[in-house]
């Protein structure tokens, strides 16, 4: 028989894997009545999963797509181990992205997906060998929330920045009033100063100051 390069073939003799055929032409082992034998596409396979939705840390309904790269690496495993190797995959992928994004605050889990894909890569990766499936990429993609969700975020933002705000006026008149009693202070305690600061003040306002050197005169 003729297997190409991208399948293998499994040949069972009375039920038993015997061997696992590479590309190229091949003597089946086994007499006719005997042997099985089944052919396992190699390439590569993406399946997307689409419609996701889980709770964040900090907001709920958040919705996602995660993608799904793999290939069959152990093809008699493949074939033994599982009834359904792909949706068991398909399903590891999905509640691992699940539990990834139920553990992160939405910001991380927005600007961290190219830390979620090596993560969620190998944890998927690692269930899934045993299957005979080489997981190579778990991604994933189009995360949002709803509009309602959206819009209580921004408000929580909007009044985050007017209490800062507020709270960078209250200290500038704080900081105003403490220069203001301090100025009071050392004006009441130098009389000199005093004048000075008045002599200063008329001067900005436009005003005019008369200054008399020497003794005041004598009254007629």
């Amino acid at each position: 028989m003729t297997v190409t390069e991208s399948e293998r073939a499994v040949v069972r003799v009375d039920g038993v894997v015997a061997a696992v055929l590479g590309p190229g032409r091949h003597r089946v082992p086994g007499r006719w009545g005997r042997r099985a034998v089944q052919r396992v596409d190699v390439r590569e396979r993406v399946v997307l999963l689409t419609g996701q939705e889980s709770a964040a840390a900090d907001v709920p309904g958040v919705r996602f797509s995660v993608a799904l790269r793999f290939r069959v690496a152990d093809p008699a495993a493949f074939l033994g181990v599982s009834v359904d190797p792909v949706d068991d995959v398909r399903l590891a992928a999905q509640v691992a992205a699940r539990d990834w994004i139920a553990a992160r605050a939405l910001d991380e889990v927005v600007g961290g997906r190219a830390a979620a894909t090596a993560e969620l890569t190998a944890a998927v990766a690692a269930g899934s060998a045993r299957l005979g499936v080489q997981v190579l990429e778990v991604s994933l993609r189009d995360v949002a929330v709803p509009g309602e969700v959206r819009r209580a975020l921004l408000e929580v933002s909007s009044a985050r920045l007017e209490a800062q705000a507020r709270l960078e006026r209250a200290r500038g008149e704080t900081a105003a009033l403490r220069a203001l009693a301090n100025g009071s202070r050392a004006l009441g305690q130098d009389p000199a100063l005093l004048q000075l600061r008045t002599v200063q003040a008329a001067v900005e306002n436009g005003g005019q100051v008369v200054l008399h050197l020497g003794a005041a005169p004598a009254a007629p």
